[in-house]
């Protein structure tokens, strides 16, 4: 039938009100045709189980099935469904539409969903207006500021490494440590598990500028960005790749797709992010100068909080191998440390502009550095009225942090250029000296220290920073979210998963083990219904991974721990490394070491604890 010959009040039936929701929805979904052709397959196709039962039937891909089941069991639920109802829930609740299939095309579509990121209207709507918003407050400065520092780390008494948080007058402002292998409530395989671990290990190499952008463009969309209950949002490499503008591979003129280097160079820093502990003053308690501070009994600190909490992550593995290629997304969320100046009252928001991303964290280190701090004094001096009052030399100096090893005639000439190329770039409208610069003065004895860097120079933002800085900035989500219908679809997606075999799960979850992605940001119904909780119920000996088919314990075969025979149980089981050793009673850091063959100690009592699960383990694979 012709879909444009369906009256707007028409009462639809079965068959009829599968085109008509496809047809509405088709618009939110224009880039990704691979969703649409599958989806109009399905729509226009009546099999004969739909024909007899009138409803979905097991053939119907996850995602459509859940879009039909949106309209009919949640919007319109035991109510007569018309085209303009269709029309109207479309309008009022894209967004939501969205969020309620993302999950389900990660599963039905992993090789094409896997290099698509969730944020990228909101990464498109920053490169066309150049700029992200970000909080102005001093103390969020100086935590962003640290992340930059890893000469400032140094071993602690508790055996991190730390560093103190110091403002530009010398004022310690709280602490910050280092806490890489610290626990924390991810849920992974051994596989993802051993990926994440390895960017953990290079956490102190990488605290750099770019680690700031990070930091930056993390709690940007973790503002404007539709959250999990639980409060994360998904960040995808794709989102960083794409505001550093960087190329894609190509290959025979044909654009491909990010290297993976680039990807492992941005989820290494987000791994680090979430390594960094922080301890802000108390407020209470009058901050000493860092010249005075003998021992860490002189300050009081609240107790330390970490600055990132990471949620469940995105691998892709590759189509021939099986093997894991690299960390594409991951949930991640600011703690509570953070999120006062990034959402509610006493925010303070401003503009941050988009070169800080773009530029060179090698060889633009001083543009990045001085970006972000005119643009927290810009936000500043606008609520003041103070936009002429002058910088000081010695003070944007110790901001752009120039190397050492220049000498003084080389530092004011990166000092200038920097400045001149800011200009150029339009990050600032312009600047100059208050007074003219006595060349008689440059080269003499003492010249940099006692005259050139007294000097003071007046440094203006663009129309744009003014006018934004103006306003109270309320940035919000732009995604209008109906949390109440998310709700009601994730409990009627757990009674209809509940509801299906054994065996359904069991292949759904092999198809995508083999498939280019180990699950996505996994939606919250399987937190409610785990694949392992059921798989314990189940008889052990079907398998969802080849290996486990090898994988044979016998009772009269002596069972020997080994990391080899150990990783061989954990995927068997389909574990992660953080379950198994809290059913062992290790640390998981432990478990991950041993298996990776990096203990340098042997312990017996740990290896008496690993070898009695291996064997529990064997005894119920045999039973």
């Amino acid at each position: 039938m012709k879909y444009e010959r369906v009256l707007d009040h028409q009462i639809l039936n079965y068959e009829i009100l599968k085109i008509c929701i496809f047809e509405e929805t088709k618009r939110l979904f224009q880039d990704r045709q691979y969703i649409l052709e599958r989806w109009k397959m399905e729509a226009y196709r009546m099999t004969e189980d739909e024909v007899r039962y009138q409803s979905p039937c097991n053939a119907m891909g996850p995602s459509f099935r859940a879009l039909f089941f949106l309209f009919t069991q949640t919007l319109y639920f035991e109510k007569y469904i018309t085209k303009q109802m269709i029309n109207e829930a479309v309008e009022k609740y894209a967004d939501t539409i969205k969020v309620i299939l993302a999950g389900h095309f990660v599963h039905e579509f992993p090789n094409d969903e896997v290099k698509r990121s969730v944020n990228e209207e909101k990464i498109d709507d920053v490169l066309k207006r150049d700029y992200i918003y970000s909080s102005m407050d001093m103390d969020y400065h100086l935590m962003r500021d640290i992340v930059t520092k890893k000469k400032d780390f140094k071993e602690g008494e508790e055996g991190y490494l730390a560093t103190e948080i110091i403002d530009n007058r010398g004022k310690v402002r709280g602490l910050a440590e280092l806490r890489p292998f610290e626990s924390q409530n991810i849920d992974l395989t051994s596989d993802q598990q051993e990926m994440w671990l390895e960017l953990i290990e290079s956490t102190i190499h990488s605290l750099d500028e770019m680690t700031a952008d990070l930091f930056d463009l993390i709690t940007y969309l973790w503002m404007v960005s539709p959250k999990s209950n639980d409060g994360y949002i998904e960040f995808h490499s794709n989102d960083a790749l794409r505001l550093r503008n960087l190329k894609k591979r190509s290959a025979k003129g044909q654009v491909l797709d990010f290297r993976e280097e680039d990807r492992f160079n941005i989820m290494k820093r987000v791994a680090a992010l979430s390594s960094i502990w922080i301890s802000l003053g108390d407020q209470k308690v009058k901050v000493v100068n860092t010249q005075e501070i003998q021992d860490n009994e002189l300050y009081k600190f609240k107790d330390f909080q970490r600055m990132f909490e990471i949620g469940k992550i995105r691998v892709a593995y590759d189509k021939k191998s099986g093997e894991p290629k690299g960390i594409y997304a991951v949930q991640v969320k600011p703690t509570s440390i953070l999120t006062p100046y990034l959402d509610g009252p006493s925010r303070s928001l401003g503009l941050l502009d988009l070169k800080v991303f773009q530029y060179s964290h090698f060889t633009q280190r001083e543009h990045k550095r001085l970006t972000r701090y005119l643009n927290l004094q810009w936000k500043i001096r606008t609520i003041k009225r103070t936009l002429q009052q002058p910088f000081k030399v010695s003070t944007l100096l110790k901001v752009m942090d120039i190397s050492t090893r220049y000498n003084g005639v080389q530092k004011r000439d990166k000092f200038e250029n920097v400045l001149d190329e800011l200009q150029k770039d339009v990050v600032i409208k312009s600047w100059y000296y208050t007074e003219s610069v006595d060349e008689e003065q440059v080269g003499k004895k003492g010249w940099f220290q006692n005259y050139w860097s007294k000097l003071n120079l007046i440094i203006l933002p663009t129309d744009i920073v003014v006018k934004e800085n103006q306003k109270k900035l309320l940035v919000n989500s732009n995604y209008t979210i109906d949390e109440k219908i998310i709700e009601r679809m994730q409990e009627f997606s757990y009674e209809k998963i509940a509801s299906q075999s054994h065996e359904e799960l069991l292949t759904n979850q092999s198809e995508i083990a083999r498939s280019e992605i180990a699950a996505s940001v996994e939606y919250e119904l399987e937190k409610q219904l785990p694949i392992l909780e059921l798989s314990k119920k189940m008889d052990p000996k079907p398998t969802i991974e080849p290996e486990q088919q090898s994988f044979d314990f016998t009772i009269s075969t002596e069972v020997t721990l080994t990391p080899e025979n150990m990783k061989e149980m954990i995927d068997s089981l389909g574990l992660s490394i953080r379950q198994s050793a809290e059913e062992m009673g290790i640390a998981h850091t432990t478990l991950s070491r041993y298996i990776r063959k990096e203990n340098k100690r042997q312990n017996k009592k740990n290896d008496e604890k690993m070898l009695n699960w291996l064997k529990g383990k064997a005894r119920k694979l045999k039973l």
